[in-house]
């Protein structure tokens, strides 16, 4: 099993073969799959996908995102933002992500069970709508951590990594990352703005709970029927209390929520 430490020794030394030599390097024991701006290399182990490796290679540059799997967790880095890992673990059979900086959780988020009757206590929740599957989550951001840093790539590829929510085990998520990266733009839905923005989840909700588990303040669709052109009831809170209702289609409601977030940060 190659541990993350053994994928970033592995890729130096692909680096500087290619750099030395000048020419197209095979790394072995890796199958590669082109894709556009670089390559994906995937790496089995008894069947099992146990390896991945993206480059990316540009006019005078080149980098690496470097995927690797233990039995507890799958571990994300970028290789040229060594500062920075994502992890994605399992809980009670629910996907933890977390973005680390300098070994500091800057983000965490959590999948759940949402229950608008019983949602944690004290939390910001977050649901969307992608892969015809409502996912729904618990946000944890500690920015200040980061100071005056920015790993803005490490950044986009935690947020816009595309992981089907409804997985449970880690070589299924592991294989659902493989499944990603071997499509032919994957590296454009993460890091090339209008294009990847095309592609981002549909929000259905962004709520905070009080020291009860109640809603304080948010915006949530009610999206329980999963049709996209039919319209649905949506509430804005403020203060525990609905202070505006109204009816979207799922596209038209993006609009609302995104000038409703707009607000909040006026």
């Amino acid at each position: 099993m190659f541990t993350m430490k053994n994928l970033l020794i592995f890729f130096s030394l692909f680096v500087f073969s290619v750099s030395v030599f000048g020419q197209d390097t095979e790394m072995p024991g890796f199958k590669e799959i082109k894709i556009e701006g670089g390559s994906t290399f995937k790496k089995y182990e008894n069947g099992k996908l146990d390896s991945i490796i993206v480059t990316m290679a540009a006019v005078n540059y080149g980098n690496a995102l470097l995927f690797s799997k233990t039995k507890d967790a799958i571990h994300i880095t970028n290789a040229a933002d060594k500062n920075s890992l994502i992890k994605i673990e399992l809980k009670d059979k629910k996907q933890i992500r977390t973005f680390l900086y300098k070994n500091e959780p800057i983000i965490i988020i959590e999948s759940i069970d949402f229950d608008i009757n019983h949602l944690p206590e004290s939390a910001t929740i977050s649901t969307s709508f992608s892969n015809n599957i409502v996912s729904s989550c618990t946000v944890y951001t500690n920015y200040n951590k980061l100071g005056s840093d920015n790993p803005d790539k490490t950044y986009k590829l935690f947020y816009r990594l595309d992981i089907r929510s409804d997985l449970n085990n880690l070589d299924a998520i592991f294989n659902n990352i493989g499944d990603f990266f071997s499509q032919e733009d994957s590296l454009l839905k993460i890091f090339y703005g209008n294009y990847a923005e095309k592609f981002a989840p549909q929000a259905l909700a962004s709520l905070q709970t009080d020291s009860s588990g109640k809603i304080k303040d948010g915006i949530i669709l009610n999206f329980k029927s999963l049709k996209t052109n039919e319209k649905n009831e949506y509430n804005i809170y403020k203060n525990g209390k609905i202070i505006k209702s109204g009816t979207a289609n799922l596209k038209d409601y993006q609009n609302i929520f995104i000038d409703y977030q707009e607000k909040l940060n006026d």
